[in-house]
């Protein structure tokens, strides 16, 4: 069975790096916080995606659940990111990269 879906694994394999591509456009091109972090997230699924779809003909079951424990980290980061970004919009009404650069030590 797992012999027959080996083909279609390709697939997976150029989605995630066209995930991982679209995701570094954001962090590297945009100077925006919020897509900062869009494009974090959008690499990090892109990471789960590849040990499921790496994991799947194997059967490994571990795999599951350590994409699931990613995915919780994943959303407490987006929050407290999330919460910089209310916090440093209130202090500079800007969400802007490089507005930010008299913060440097």
């Amino acid at each position: 069975m797992a012999n027959n879906l080996l083909p279609y694994g390709w697939m997976y394999v150029y989605t995630v790096f066209a995930m991982l591509f679209i995701g570094f456009y954001c962090i590297f091109a945009r100077r925006s916080m919020i897509r900062l972090l869009i494009g974090l997230e959008i690499i990090s699924k892109g990471i789960c995606l590849l040990i499921i779809s790496g994991s799947y003909p194997q059967n490994i079951t571990t795999a599951q659940a350590l994409v699931i424990t990613v995915i919780v980290i994943e959303v407490c980061v987006m929050a407290v990111g999330l919460g910089l970004v209310i916090n440093a919009f209130r202090h500079s009404a800007s969400i802007d990269v490089r507005d930010f650069s008299n913060l440097k030590g």
